[in-house]
């Protein structure tokens, strides 16, 4: 949480237009939440943080803001039957006594008032029980909208009869054979739990749809057949990670071309900051990635990068190989032509993973990143497609600049491609034909 912060923190002060005095109190409360962060005191740091947010802002650190900054909401369940009752929890990051703030529960869309209570610093955790008499099934945000400040909890719910073909699902899982193909449909229940936890939106699933795909893959297991035998296109796919026995997601694109009959190149791409396996897939000129594969005849799979803001560091990285292996061991891979690349956190995760395993990748392509330029010696012979915007507010294009000049101090083939005005995120998507095209160009042991 820190970090995500952080990122937000310093793209906000690179965007907005701050006062000297403003800009001074937002590089103190920056220092402060350094300091607090590496002594591992993440709620002061999460103060500091949220403060200097406020200075930017202009708003106004009164002890009512400070004591609603602090507070996290979260529901008991996140996925309730018609007519059910949730759970509604406030928590404190950091202590704010003394305080009490007026909270209304208000359930958007609608407007409908679901509640009212007093949120006390002194009797933490706050707790309320919510009542969905009449509410519809559908998508909704429960609002936490707390008086005298401007800021308001969200906290997503979906309404839905889901009890039975949840329970019928994992009967049927618990009996299928475990066989390759299983732990794709064991996520769909993974998701459903998760979702229903409130880590993830559950807005963001179709859950009746991943249900049916998982009990398709199952069909196929009981009838002894491969569940994604001749599939081509887009398919969500899991494995169960050997790091901690979890069901870890990918997202898989097999071109129409593949059959098997020969190698074929590979593209790992990693996503950024806060997204997940489906970031590079859907977020980007609506699945460009996948066009521009097609055109060029590549299977692409994008990891998870195990948390969210994982930087690809431990687990993330092993889940980023392991995936890898995964495709490897199913499909037809040239070993000569696989590809590396990835945006933001993505991008300091190619270089990084490039690094720690030299020996695996033909290409690279981190767009808006940055890593250890002491490191790029070790991926000199790994020729590179760079690309950043000289206006990226989120991470700046020195980053990459200092990249690109100790790799080809070390001797590395880098086409680097600055785009004049261009943003953190504006930059990704038009990158992507002329990046695929330098890949298709590169294999692994030819001459470089």
């Amino acid at each position: 949480m820190v970090l995500r912060t952080s990122v937000t923190y310093n793209t906000q002060k690179a965007t907005l237009q701050l006062t000297e005095e403003q800009r001074k109190q937002a590089d103190e409360l920056s220092r402060e939440a350094q300091q607090a962060n590496q002594a591992g005191k993440y709620g002061d740091a999460m103060r500091s943080l949220y403060h200097g947010l406020a200075v930017m802002r202009k708003v106004e650190w009164t002890p009512a803001f400070e004591f609603a900054s602090s507070l996290q909401g979260k529901l008991d369940h996140a996925i309730v039957e018609p007519g059910a009752q949730v759970n509604l929890t406030l928590t404190a990051l950091y202590s704010a006594p003394g305080n009490k703030l007026n909270a209304s529960l208000v359930l958007i869309p609608g407007e409908k008032k679901l509640g009212a209570a007093e949120v006390d610093s002194s009797a933490m955790p706050f707790h309320t029980r919510v009542g969905l008499a009449g509410v519809a099934t559908g998508d909704y945000t429960i609002e936490v909208r707390l008086a005298g400040t401007s800021l308001v909890k969200s906290l997503p719910m979906h309404v839905d009869t889901l009890g039975e073909p949840v329970q019928r699902l994992r009967t049927r899982l618990a009996k299928a054979p475990k066989k390759e193909g299983l732990a794709t449909a064991e996520y769909a229940l993974e998701l459903y739990d998760r979702a229903d936890a409130g880590d993830l939106n559950p807005a963001r699933v179709k859950f009746r749809e991943e249900f049916a795909a998982a009990e398709a893959i199952v069909n196929a297991l009981d009838a002894g057949k491969d569940p994604f035998a001749g599939k081509h296109g887009d398919s969500r796919r899991a494995y169960r990670s050997a790091v901690d026995n979890t069901l870890q997601p990918y997202r898989l694109f097999i071109p129409e071309a593949y059959d098997g009959s020969k190698p074929t190149p590979l593209v790992v791409a990693l996503h950024g900051m806060g997204g997940d396996e489906n970031s590079m897939f859907d977020s980007y000129a609506n699945g460009l990635l996948k066009r521009e594969a097609e055109r060029l005849g590549f299977m692409v799979v994008c990891p998870k990068g195990r948390d969210s803001a994982s930087m690809y560091r431990g687990p993330a990285e092993k889940d980023v190989l392991d995936v890898l292996g995964e495709i490897q061991h199913n499909y037809r891979v040239d070993a000569a032509r696989i590809y590396l690349m990835g945006h933001s956190m993505g991008a300091y995760g190619t270089w990084s993973t490039a690094m720690n395993h030299p020996d695996i990748f033909a290409a690279l392509g981190p767009i808006s990143g940055g890593g250890s330029a002491v490191g790029m010696v070790k991926i000199r012979h790994i020729p590179q497609y760079v690309v950043h915007g000289d206006d990226d507010r989120t991470v700046p294009v020195t980053q990459s600049r200092t990249m690109v000049e100790a790799g080809k101090k070390a001797g590395a083939e880098i086409v680097y491609v600055e785009v004049p005005g261009g943003s953190h995120v504006s930059v990704a998507a038009p990158a992507f034909a002329g990046m695929l095209d330098f890949f298709a160009r590169q294999k692994k042991g030819a001459a470089q």
